[in-house]
């Protein structure tokens, strides 16, 4: 909806630079879509109920969100969007293509799991959404409320393609900021793209880095 860890520094420094503060894609119309509210409503729900699932062992339940976010969001749409200049590079290389897709997959779901944990188990509210082109792109505002603390907004973008809805963007809360996370992630990769003169296979490499890292945390806390 997922970014390299963010220091307050570097995040700050990104909605200066990106104006991503609270709201990020600007909304072109005011009317509600509850076909695409049915759809976050539905599928938020099932994920989260999955990481609060304790039925389930440690590794069924990472193996059922895993299917259900990769059906719920579009990771090759997403995959391909934070790389920015250098998706490029996968139009010419099927193979790099594939490795890309998957490494980000799995680095993406893990940052998904890694954020909403907090919320496994909680009841998810539509509270509206609105349509910035008409039956096709249309953020859904929801609140979660977690295990302790006030309920949060989180806002899920979505694109409609033919007859299925799928999430292209995430905004959740952190550090106090609200914030975009696919846009987050493009301007991090970019960065470290611009650093290692486009090298995508280095990219995936520290990403592997960061995932394990993840997965470990996450296992500690199951």
């Amino acid at each position: 909806m997922p970014a390299l860890p963010i220091t307050r520094s570097a995040f700050l420094a990104g909605i200066v630079a990106l104006g991503l503060v609270a709201g990020a894609p600007e909304a072109l119309a005011q009317t509600r879509n509850t076909d695409a509210e049915r759809y976050v409503q539905e599928n938020a729900t099932a994920a989260l109920s999955t990481l609060g699932n304790r039925s389930m062992s440690a590794t069924q339940r990472r193996q059922t969100f895993n299917r259900l976010m990769s059906e719920f969001a579009d990771m090759p749409r997403i995959a391909n969007f934070v790389l920015g200049r250098y998706s490029s590079q996968l139009r010419s290389d099927a193979s790099l293509r594939t490795e890309w897709t998957r490494t980000f997959q799995e680095y993406s779901i893990a940052v998904y799991e890694d954020r909403l944990e907090t919320f496994n188990g909680s009841a998810i509210r539509v509270i509206g959404s609105t349509e910035r082109v008409a039956g096709r792109d249309v953020i859904v505002n929801t609140q979660l409320t977690p295990r302790s603390g006030r309920p949060q907004t989180v806002q899920w973008r979505l694109l409609r393609s033919g007859d299925a809805w799928k999430v292209v963007d995430v905004s959740l809360i952190l550090e106090g900021n609200q914030i975009w996370l696919a846009q987050q992630q493009q301007r991090d990769f970019l960065a470290q793209l611009d650093r290692n003169n486009g090298n995508i296979r280095s990219l995936m490499t520290e990403l592997r880095t960061v995932t394990a890292s993840m997965r470990e945390r996450i296992t500690a806390r199951s």
